[in-house]
């Protein structure tokens, strides 16, 4: 069943987001981000084992699962990933599941510090604290509309992490994490957030 749920969800991500590449070898992005709806589906790091302690088996020797050609950083390794954007990175183990019958399960992958938001999102899951713009400019409550008027709304973009704050995020896939500002003269500006 996971893998069909797999298949359905990442034909989706290719037409929604497109398709990207990363490195394996480069161990580059060392956690995950929990925040919706990413789920740790930007994980590349080398965690090759489940919560309960099963090796993962290489998603290539999962035959079905040849067509992904390393879009969700699968390959010839057995690392954790979240290929289905499921509740988090996950593997196929070696030996079934007990108390399951399944072949999978969850790993323990560690969540991304969230002083940051990823490179590759544009910081769309950042979830820090940072309220603040580049020039020093407090920035207004997204639930607001005053002093401007705008439809980045957190019942307009539910998962945009958008809910009872003024913190910077990234809700309409911007070049990185804003904020619109309270100040009568500037209506939006960049936040300085790290990237991760």
């Amino acid at each position: 069943m996971k893998l069909l749920i797999a298949c359905v969800v990442m034909a989706l991500c290719h037409t929604v987001r497109g398709w990207f590449y990363v490195d394996d070898s480069k161990n580059e992005y060392n956690c995950g981000t929990i925040a919706s709806p990413y789920f740790q589906f930007y994980y590349r790091g080398t965690i090759a084992v489940t919560k309960s302690g099963k090796t993962c088996q290489k998603w290539t020797d999962r035959m079905e699962l040849e067509w992904y050609n390393g879009a969700a950083g699968l390959g010839g390794h057995n690392y954790c990933r979240n290929p289905d954007e499921g509740e988090r990175a996950w593997c196929y183990t070696e030996t079934v599941a007990e108390s399951t019958g399944e072949r999978w399960e969850y790993c323990d992958v560690p969540v991304c510090d969230s002083t940051c938001g990823s490179m590759d999102e544009k910081q769309a899951d950042y979830r820090g604290t940072i309220h603040k713009t580049n020039s020093g400019k407090t920035c207004q409550k997204w639930s607001e509309q005053s002093p401007y008027t705008h439809e980045m709304t957190p019942e307009n973009k539910p998962d945009s992490g958008l809910a009872g704050h003024n913190n910077c995020r990234n809700p309409d896939g911007g070049d990185k994490a804003w904020c619109y500002t309270t100040d009568p003269d500037t209506r939006w500006e960049f936040c300085n957030v790290d990237n991760c």
